[in-house]
């Protein structure tokens, strides 16, 4: 093979590597709530980590889970799949022509707010209804599935979120007479 043609191999190499880890924000933040099942902030880097706070979870009474427990920060690792497809998401949704807020009143049930960064704009995003754009939807559903796979790692770093919300605490348990 030529010189040339090598050069040209790892240049071809070398672009495909670059594209694949281009993401399509600079920062992204997701905060999820449901009133029975989780409340957590997740913040998604430029490699393929990712940092989480679990503000509330359920498994604190039960010690044969380890985690998530409320009130904890962890790190976790996306797999190349999971931020090829969180990119993929995000590619498609054109944030400059959504609201920044689909708002209804109901009891308990989820909602979730989101930060979008990328280069000099950036949005924040809150959905508590039954009635938001099918993209945001399926883009948070996603995210609360991946997290339920994640192999969470304690971290103590300070983790500040600004997608974070004020949520539904959960109910309290039942009065027994």
């Amino acid at each position: 093979m030529k010189v040339k043609s090598k050069i040209s191999l790892i240049i071809l190499a070398f672009t495909f590597v670059i594209s694949c880890n281009k993401n399509n924000y600079d920062e992204f933040e997701f905060s999820y709530g449901n009133t029975f099942e989780t409340d957590f902030s997740i913040k998604f880097t430029q490699n393929d980590s990712i940092y989480l706070r679990e503000n509330w979870s359920p498994n604190d009474s039960n010690n044969d889970i380890p985690y998530p427990k409320s009130k904890t920060n962890y790190i976790a690792i996306l797999t190349r799949k999971q931020k090829e497809e969180l990119n993929a998401f995000l590619s498609k949704i054109d944030f400059k022509k959504l609201d920044t807020v689909y708002f209804e009143r109901y009891e308990d049930g989820g909602q979730y707010k989101l930060y979008f960064k990328k280069n000099d704009f950036e949005k924040t995003i809150f959905v508590r209804s039954h009635h938001s754009p099918q993209e945001l939807d399926s883009l948070a559903n996603w995210i609360v599935d991946v997290k339920r796979n994640l192999k969470l790692k304690k971290t103590n770093k300070v983790l500040e979120f600004k997608s974070k919300f004020y949520s539904i605490p959960p109910p309290p348990p039942p009065i027994s007479n």
